[in-house]
């Protein structure tokens, strides 16, 4: 009779012991989708927080530089929701890049371009607050024994740290003008 008793203990036991377990699961089955739907909301509400403008001041994407090379101020505008760092590259884009004067892309020069900040101190990024804006150069120099009379295109990027595949990005025309013309 004891082992009969016992025995009616353990399965009793066993009992209690698969409601707690499939209470439990039965929670977390129905708490997991609201618990990965409130995740992934946050993970894409992060990266729907950047966004950022990229402007030359005055719309002065187009000019023309003597060999010693010209400045273009830009604008960098943080329109993201929280503070985020940008990374400014540059980039020669000839072979895609159509000519403001309608000439053939296939003739361009390559010149080179460097970042500095109004204090003329090189840099290669800024970080800005949620709504900052800042005005920074981009210093165009014409290489030694590079053609006259010839345009460059280049793709000025400002690449966001904090979100995975976020720039913004203008381009610069430049016309390299004859000096014995000038």
């Amino acid at each position: 009779m004891r082992t009969k008793s016992t025995l009616r203990k353990a399965l009793k036991f066993l009992k209690n012991c698969k409601s707690i377990f499939s209470f439990k699961k039965a929670i977390f089955q129905k708490n997991i989708f609201p618990i990965l739907f409130c995740l992934a909301l946050n993970i894409s509400f992060a990266q729907s927080g950047c966004n950022a403008t990229l402007i030359v001041e005055n719309n002065g994407n187009i000019r023309s530089t003597p060999l010693d090379g010209t400045y273009y101020a830009m604008v960098l505008t943080n329109n993201g929701l929280s503070t985020d760092t940008y990374l400014l590259t540059s980039k020669n884009i000839n072979s895609s890049c159509t000519n403001t004067d309608d000439s053939t892309a296939t003739s361009n020069v390559i010149i080179t371009a460097d970042f500095i900040d109004s204090e003329k101190t090189a840099i290669d990024q800024i970080t800005l607050s949620a709504g900052q804006t800042i005005n920074f150069y981009v210093h165009i120099t014409v290489p030694v024994g590079t053609a006259v009379e010839k345009w460059s295109c280049n793709q000025i990027t400002a690449t966001s740290k904090n979100c995975t595949n976020y720039s913004a990005d203008t381009v610069l025309h430049t016309y390299v003008i004859n000096p014995v013309n000038d």
